[in-house]
């Protein structure tokens, strides 16, 4: 189940334009942890690498929509894409 903080991280960036494109700017997993932090939401890296595989993180926004699967997996390890 994915945490309350990560659900409501979610909902958020699904409705504010400006949060979509901070997150599609983010270069790496500790960029995207602090955005979501910076924003309210205890959201943790580990979260993330949980659910990464979640419908929610197709959109569009996220920037490793559209990148192979070493661009994917270098960004929930941390590396720079």
């Amino acid at each position: 189940m994915k945490s309350p903080a990560l659900s409501l991280f979610l909902q958020a960036v699904a409705a504010e334009p400006a949060l979509q494109a901070q997150c599609g700017a983010a270069k790496d997993l500790a960029q995207l942890v602090q955005l979501a932090q910076t924003a309210g939401f205890a959201v943790t890296a580990r979260d993330l690498q949980l659910w990464a595989h979640d419908e929610a993180f197709a959109a569009a926004w996220w920037p490793w929509v559209g990148g192979s699967k070493a661009q994917l997996t270098a960004f929930f390890r941390g590396q720079p894409c």
